[in-house]
């Protein structure tokens, strides 16, 4: 099914069992506010492509990756993408963020049992954002092997891995010397300042409680105290789900404590442990967490609203030079925290 893939990189080896299939969630919101100016960010043009298409060219360039499922407004979606390759699917939308991730799911799946191979349930998949303008290759490439890395070096097969963007990746996109920018609030870990990335890479069938992912999707803008009450309250409701609604309140109080960096900031950051977020997740979730960091930073800068598209549209081409795009430290540089 592969023998059409591009390679971003020379030599580069499959890293995990088969190289995975990828889902691109480019459904139409129904809430307004997810909207701009009442369109669906999917089809917003940056640089002359429309942003899905940002995202399925930079897949179809990754090595790690082999068929594409592309899932929204399937009409819409053929008129954007035409004369793509047959590895690139489309797939009807069937609702919100979580049903339309599942219908790509069970497309991949389709296919994968259509050409009698075996142990699809098990086999992981890329799940990514459609509004990604900074989006690469090299971006994708590096966050499935540093995905396998971590099952090899931890000896586990991760329901989910979840993608962040440390601070330091992010800084080449702050505003500065009179040029627009994006500057977004972090969750204050332990190990550094860190921002969730707009990529996968999951074991769906493993995650037993997949259903609250929706929940933590609408309540995740963490800035808003209501949404986080709103997040803690759904948590209390899970079970064994205290340690994530108590994770949660103390995340949103080390961020407030932040201001001021005084004794209860740094006491209550200390706590605040990858370890213990990726156990509190998992036990919600049903399955098991990682957490992984990309140097990528452009993978965290997904169109939020009009202002982001504004900015993105006018530094595009700056970003997209392989100075600011590559990680800091080189196109292989390891995962950096910021204290």
């Amino acid at each position: 099914m592969n023998e059409n893939r591009k390679m971003s990189g020379q030599d580069l080896q499959v890293v995990f069992a088969t190289p995975l299939d990828a889902v691109v969630l480019a459904g139409t919101h129904t809430n307004l506010k997810r909207l701009i100016d009442g369109s669906n960010k999917a089809f917003l043009e940056i640089a002359g492509r429309v942003l899905v298409q940002h995202v399925v060219d930079a897949l179809q360039g990754a090595g790690q990756v082999d068929q594409v499922f592309v899932v929204g407004p399937v009409a819409q979606l053929g008129q954007a993408l035409q004369g793509l390759p047959p590895r690139v699917h489309l797939v009807p939308q069937e609702g919100k963020m979580l049903a339309n991730c599942w219908a790509g799911i069970r497309a991949s799946e389709n296919l994968r049992r259509a050409a009698g191979e075996a142990g699809v349930n098990e086999r992981p998949l890329l799940i990514i954002s459609s509004d990604l303008p900074l989006v690469s290759p090299a971006a994708i490439d590096d966050f499935i092997r540093r995905c396998a890395d971590a099952e090899r070096q931890d000896a586990k097969s991760y329901g989910m891995h979840v993608g962040v963007a440390e601070e330091r990746s992010l800084e080449a996109y702050y505003p500065r010397d009179g040029q627009p920018g994006i500057r977004r609030p972090y969750v204050h870990l332990s190990c550094g300042r860190l921002r969730l990335a707009n990529i996968y890479v999951a074991r769906p069938r493993q995650l037993l409680h997949s259903e609250f992912l929706q929940t933590g999707f609408s309540y995740r803008k963490a800035i808003d105290w209501r949404n986080v009450l709103k997040l803690a309250g759904s948590l209390f409701r899970q079970p064994g789900g205290w340690q994530a609604a108590w994770l949660t309140l103390r995340l949103q109080a080390t961020l407030m404590a932040s201001r001021g960096r005084g004794r209860w900031y740094r006491r209550l950051r200390s706590g605040n442990t990858p370890e213990r977020i990726e156990s509190a997740c998992g036990t919600v979730l049903g399955g098991l967490v990682k957490i992984v960091t990309t140097p990528y930073g452009g993978l965290s800068l997904d169109v939020d609203d009009v202002e982001d598209f504004r900015v993105l549209s006018e530094r595009h081409a700056d970003w997209s030079r392989p100075g600011v795009a590559s990680p800091p430290g080189g196109k292989n540089a390891a995962p950096q925290t910021t204290a």
